[in-house]
Order: C-alpha cells, then structure tokens, then sequence
C-alpha cells in the first residue's frame, strides 16, 4: 500500500508551542494569581496551612498570619 504525497500528518503534541501560545500564556500570570488568593481564602476558611515553594523549598505557612503581615 502506498501512500499518498499529499497527507499531511498531525505534529505531535510534543513538537512545540502552538502557533497561538503567546495569547494562551498572556493570562497565565493572572490566572495564576487568582488561584493563589482562592487557596489563601479556602485554607482561612477551613483552617488549614497554606504549601508554597520559596527559594526551592516547600514552607508551612499560616494564612492568618500572612494576612496579618500583607496589612
């Protein structure tokens, strides 16, 4: 069977960026951002500590005294 010279195969996913990447990336900053201020909310809610990485490494950290800090 042969193939036809005109089929054009899919990149796969791994190749690279899409060509539409940098409008996909603009908002990812933002989207960020809200994500941590709705764990921050949720974890004051429910009491729990908040995870985050500073200088390479995972720290425990209490909201509220975070918030405390931030005002």
């Amino acid at each position: 069977m042969s193939t036809p010279n005109k089929v054009v195969e899919p990149a796969p996913a791994y190749c690279g960026l899409p060509a539409n990447a940098s409008a996909n990336l603009k908002g990812s900053m933002a989207a960020m951002r809200r994500a941590a201020e709705r764990a921050r909310q949720v974890a004051l809610q429910t009491g729990t500590d908040l995870i985050v990485f500073r200088n390479g490494q995972a720290v425990r950290l209490d909201p509220r005294q975070e918030r405390a800090a931030a005002t």
